[in-house]
């Protein structure tokens, strides 16, 4: 009667051993896999900011004036062309403040205006705009006075001003804030957006971007997008 053998320590350490490139492969798998989708993912939320970062700032600005039969102001549109120095605003980034009648009807009716009610005092409704890194980098709006993050992952955001200068209302030109010499003349707005995921390490090597006519390699292997929109301003275009 034959005796059953075990396996001899050059059979286990072989079985180990293929048991380890096993093991490895499906690591890798499943770690190729979990980057993937993390990239995937933070693709979406970055378009998704994006485009909704757009949609707001062309529902506000494309109102700046509207005031409905109340006497308007020559000041509905004041912008700062890449922001220095200021503490709650990053530096090279633009920042636009707007007013307008947002929340109430401006009149009861047209031969009537509201004058009394404190919507329509013109520092009181103001609506400005600004980027601000705290911890990430946020589009934030301002109402009346108060500051509130409203989308993240907006790392800059740069404005300029279609001027018309022949008063067909169509612009002329596009210049920056700086160089608008009257504001009665704007009649659009172009608006650039740098969005940036707010993951890092999601791609394999540092991806260099060209933002606002510059080429930038940045220490971070973040992903980045720049998106444009060109938005009419109503109630200059009679």
């Amino acid at each position: 009667m034959n005796k059953q053998a075990g396996f001899s320590l050059v059979e286990i350490m072989i079985a180990l051993l293929i048991g380890l490139f096993l093991m490895g492969g499906i690591l890798q798998i499943f770690s190729a896999s979990q980057q993937t989708y993390r990239m995937q993912s933070n693709l979406a939320r970055l378009q998704e900011n994006g485009r909704f970062a757009l949609d707001l700032l062309a529902h506000d600005l494309r109102m700046a004036g509207y005031w409905g039969c109340l006497i308007g102001t020559n000041t509905d549109i004041t912008g700062v062309d890449n922001n220095t120095g200021v503490i709650t605003v990053d530096n090279g980034t633009d920042s636009i403040a707007i007013k307008a009648a947002f929340t109430v009807p401006p009149i009861l009716s047209c031969g009537t205006p509201v004058t009394t009610d404190p919507t329509y005092i013109l520092a009181s409704s103001a609506t400005a705009y600004k980027i601000y890194t705290n911890p990430y980098p946020t589009l934030y709006k301002s109402f009346n006075g108060i500051w509130r993050p409203l989308i993240d992952g907006i790392q800059n955001m740069q404005i300029l001003y279609g001027i018309d200068s022949d008063g067909d209302y169509a612009a002329n030109y596009y210049v920056a804030a700086n160089n608008v010499a009257n504001m009665q003349q704007v009649v659009s707005l172009r608006i650039s957006l740098l969005v940036v995921t707010l993951d890092d390490y999601l791609a394999t090597q540092l991806l260099a971007y060209t933002y606002n006519g510059v080429t930038t390699t940045p220490a971070d292997r973040k992903i980045r997008r720049v998106i444009n929109t060109t938005i009419a301003i109503r109630n200059r275009l009679l």
